[in-house]
């Protein structure tokens, strides 16, 4: 009878104990008073009697709750290893290229190719098919530009969503969020998201949090679904109309236009003066490689009808220019400039394709004005003073390949590039001594289109330590270089960013 009582009187002590040291301790002190640190030491003391008193009293003996302790703490080190540290296994799991060590010093805090592609293996087996193909589509640049990319993820949003199920013990609110999570960390691996996804991603957790827990899945996911279709409509649909209704009265007849590359808003810009104002002006299509996003506003303008005849036949007249060889001559007759946007920075910088800062300059020392259609979704609350801190990364073998072609690179998806590579090193390694004298007969036959190459300046760059590519996406303009920017709240200077990111928060 004596032994059963000791472990339920050795937690009382322990609670005696601190209870003195409670009452002792603000007369050791010289104010008298308990420091905060002291004070959360004396609560988390208390706490762990407690629970000791409780446990003693259920019959856990003290070395029981200690084996318990310790499983409790090997848990949840398994999970943060496999849950909550995506990132962490993302850098654990790089492939190896050599395209990594060819990257310049000052651009190595840029994700490379390789090492978002990482990230696929770890999360792949809970992402959803449409995301699946969606990546595709953004890896190999079918794709292109930051509304259509935002309106695909959209869509593929509200198919996860339809197709998504609550798991037992937990509510939509909770884990829908951190299901979309994985999908968005995949998508991550083909691109970085523009700023436009990551202001509809805040958007739609904001939302998925505001439906209440009472609300049945069906009638929770309907809701869902229905408020990106409004978000679709309202921040994309009509606020594009808006912008071309205001931007259009910045076209005359007979004026000279010059855009580069592609828009989406800039294409239905010039397709609506055309076809419903039916004004008639000259355009001016500046492209640069390796994307040519400019081919695509052309083939798009010249397949456009009015009455079976094209409208680049008697109200357009088109001409086509690449970067390089823009002249001061073309640039004489340009009346206005209209450009593209990826983003709209606080700050008034805009940040759009590589090549807008360049054209941007030019036309201001010619005292060209230069206008920005943008749309609210793509204004960003972050400041940037340079396209060095943050910038996207393409795949520099996009600058060598095919470098007297004149249409996009024809690229792969990430996953077969790499089994084409491990093929390839397995059947050189396989292959027999006997094979040689078979191979200097074949290398004969492959002299020929390998001294057309000789002289090329990018021929076997890896190999040569001098020698880097760099292949960016993005560049910085800076206010002075813009006169307005179209948004759906009227046409403003690139100073009055802030006020309608403060309108768009508010909304």
């Amino acid at each position: 009878m004596s032994d059963a009582p000791v472990a339920p009187i050795k937690a009382p002590e322990k609670a005696v104990a601190v209870a003195a040291n409670v009452d002792s301790a603000p007369a050791d002190s010289p104010s008298g008073k308990l420091s905060n640190k002291e004070l959360k030491e004396l609560k988390k003391q208390e706490k762990a009697a407690k629970r000791a008193a409780q446990k003693a009293a259920n019959g856990i003996t003290p070395e029981q709750q200690v084996q318990l302790a310790e499983q409790k703490m090997e848990k949840k080190k398994q999970q943060l290893a496999t849950n909550t540290n995506l990132k962490k296994q993302l850098h654990q799991t790089l492939i190896k290229d050599d395209n990594v060590k060819k990257i310049p010093s000052l651009f190595s805090h840029l994700e490379t190719r390789e090492q978002r592609n990482a990230a696929s293996p770890s999360i792949s087996h809970i992402v959803h098919p449409a995301i699946l193909s969606l990546t595709l589509k953004y890896s190999t640049y079918k794709v292109v530009g930051s509304i259509a990319r935002l309106r695909n993820m959209l869509e593929a949003f509200k198919v996860v969503i339809r197709d998504y199920k609550t798991p037992e013990n937990t509510t939509l609110t909770r884990h829908l969020t951190g299901h979309l999570s994985h999908q968005i960390e995949y998508l991550k691996s083909a691109r970085p998201l523009s700023i436009s996804m990551g202001n509809a991603i805040r958007w739609l957790k904001q939302e998925i949090s505001h439906i209440s827990i009472d609300t049945k899945e069906l009638k929770a996911k309907d809701i869902l679904v229905e408020k990106i279709d409004d978000f679709i409509k309202e921040k994309i649909d009509l606020s594009d109309r808006v912008i071309i209704e205001n931007a259009s009265q910045h076209i005359l007849e007979g004026s000279t236009i010059l855009t580069y590359g592609h828009s989406d808003v800039l294409e239905e810009l010039f397709k609506y003066c055309v076809l419903e104002q039916g004004k008639s002006f000259n355009l001016i299509i500046v492209d640069s490689r390796p994307l040519f996003e400019g081919k695509k506003l052309l083939n798009s303008l010249v397949n456009t009808n009015i009455k079976a005849t094209p409208i680049t036949q008697d109200y357009l007249k088109v001409n086509y220019v690449l970067l390089n060889s823009l002249s001061s001559t073309i640039l004489a007759d340009t009346d206005c400039v209209f450009l593209g946007a990826h983003a709209m920075l606080s700050n008034g910088h805009l940040y759009s394709r590589v090549g807008t800062g360049l054209i941007a300059m030019m036309c201001h020392t010619r005292n060209i004005p230069v206008l920005t259609c943008c749309e609210s979704v793509k204004f960003s609350d972050k400041v940037q003073l340079d396209s060095v801190t943050t910038n996207e990364l393409a795949d520099p073998e996009d600058l060598v390949e095919q470098i007297h072609s004149k249409k996009p690179p024809q690229k792969k998806s990430f996953a077969l590039e790499q089994f084409i590579k491990q093929c390839e090193d397995e059947k050189k390694s396989e292959e027999p001594t006997k094979n040689q004298p078979k191979k200097k007969q074949n290398n004969k036959k492959d002299e020929e289109p390998e001294k057309e190459d000789e002289n090329a300046p990018l021929k076997d760059w890896k190999s040569k330590e001098n020698i880097s590519l760099l292949n960016i996406m993005y560049d910085l303009t800076p206010p002075q270089y813009i006169k307005k920017v179209v948004t759906e709240l009227g046409a403003l200077p690139p100073s009055s960013v802030p006020v309608i990111l403060r309108e768009y928060k508010n909304t």
